[in-house]
């Protein structure tokens, strides 16, 4: 049995709540809109059984206190997840790993299922004092939150997809050399990464960023 070298790429994601920039007092902070490659610092990782692929996803909260939603924007801008220098109200991110998995038979190298390995760290807002705002205001932070979920959920099932098509591409594939056949399913799985990538920006383009949602902070 040869295995092939563990590839790492990753999908970053965060929301973003218009195309407006947000203001808070006067101040604006820069809208979450960007999808790169980089480094997840941790995740929670599992192998994918059968033919399709699920992510494993993980919720972080941080807490926010305010009686009134001016009160919540200024702490969601204080205290919400960084990245690059930047606030965000909700962030996301996306790993896909996989491992090639090759055998020999009669002289030829042969494709196994690949090991793969998925994982969505979503990172959203706990407002601990709810329930002193007035109704209206709990009422649009149901809205947003139900929207942040329904927008993180559908990006998740977009990924399942192309990697489920990764794997049913790599059914039946074999070659002459293993080194060969893993630089070709490495190349099938750089393929449903950028495919992922793909169908999420669609998806954010089709939303608005989540907007059409209600993916705005209230």
């Amino acid at each position: 049995m040869l295995q092939g070298q563990n590839i790492k790429i990753n999908l970053l994601i965060s929301f973003k709540a218009s195309k407006r920039k947000w203001t808070f007092r006067g101040t604006k902070v820069k809208p979450a809109r960007w999808i790169r490659q980089g480094v997840v610092a941790v995740c929670i990782l599992f192998s994918v059984c059968a033919q399709s692929a699920s992510v494993q996803s993980s919720i972080e909260y941080y807490d926010v206190s305010a009686h009134d939603l001016n009160q919540l924007r200024n702490q969601l801008k204080a205290q919400g997840p960084q990245k690059q220098g930047n606030r965000y109200s909700i962030a996301a991110q996306y790993r896909m790993n996989w491992t090639p998995k090759v055998q020999i038979r009669n002289d030829r190298c042969e494709a196994l299922q690949p090991e793969l390995q998925l994982s969505a760290d979503l990172v959203m807002p706990r407002w601990i004092s709810q329930s002193n705002a007035d109704f209206a205001a709990q009422q649009s932070w149901i809205g947003y939150i139900a929207a942040a979920q329904q927008y993180h959920q559908k990006i998740t099932r977009l990924i399942e997809q192309s990697v489920d098509r990764f794997i049913q591409q790599t059914q039946g594939l074999s070659a002459t050399e293993c080194d060969k056949l893993e630089a070709l399913i490495n190349a099938k799985g750089r393929a449903a990464l950028a495919s992922a990538q793909q169908k999420v920006r669609t998806y954010q383009r089709q939303t608005r960023h989540g907007e059409s949602l209600g993916l705005t902070i209230p």
